[in-house]
């Protein structure tokens, strides 16, 4: 199939410096540097260029020549991103995708999701001191499209937020614990808590989390 041009198909929805990116959003970013991907359109076109996540935003990012970073303007028409051995789903307008994981014959996804923590502000001597509430910041982007830097006279800190999710038909149900992944697998409730209790299932590890939903779907055969 041949590949095309990327920016045929993109718009951009939103740029900036790659070295403000770097300096501001820090691991804000899923990968340490952008990776080689491939992008496969609905209408069977694919296109390959650098490309990365943005967590904080949560969109589907790609390095131009020129060192901005640009964002993919229509993802809904996009049918899948993969980078490396790693497969993305666009599952909203608004350019949200999800991570497609194995677990066995079948797979869930993960949606990965970043906001910058106040941790506090600056005190004498170079130190900081906490602040009295957290501050979050899910997004740099103001309401003028422009990308803002954070306030320089306080301390911020990266925090992931990951959501576990099964597909179903052309809808995502969330789930985060074994009792709420039994409830998707319904009247298999208590045995899917019983091996998580057995198995001491990590829900904050990826691979106890693709065993736990393997045996989920082996007690649907």
């Amino acid at each position: 199939m041949k590949t095309v041009q990327l920016c045929i198909f993109i718009g951009v929805f939103g740029c900036f410096n790659s070295l403000f990116a770097q300096a501001d959003l820090g691991s804000g970013l899923l990968f340490p540097k952008f990776e080689i991907g491939t992008v496969v359109f609905k209408n069977g076109r694919q296109s390959t260029a650098p490309l990365n996540y943005n967590m904080i935003l949560q969109e589907m990012v790609f390095l131009n020549p020129d060192s901005t970073i640009l964002t993919i303007a229509n993802p809904i028409e996009v049918l899948v991103v993969i980078i490396g051995e790693r497969r993305f789903l666009p599952v909203s307008y608004n350019g949200v995708f999800y991570e497609e994981i194995v677990a066995g014959n079948f797979s869930f996804f993960i949606q990965r999701s970043a906001a910058m923590i106040s941790a506090g502000k600056a005190a004498g001597y170079g130190g900081y001191s906490q602040t009295s509430s957290v501050t979050s910041y899910n997004s740099y982007q103001s309401q003028s499209g422009t990308y803002e830097k954070l306030n320089p006279d306080e301390k911020f800190k990266m925090k992931v937020n990951t959501f576990y999710y099964l597909k179903s038909g052309n809808s995502y149900k969330k789930f985060f614990s074994a009792k709420t992944l039994g409830k998707l697998f319904k009247g298999h409730e208590t045995e899917i808590e019983e091996y998580a209790k057995e198995q001491s299932i990590d829900f904050s590890k990826t691979d106890d989390v693709a065993g736990i939903v393997e045996y989920g779907y082996g007690l649907m055969k």
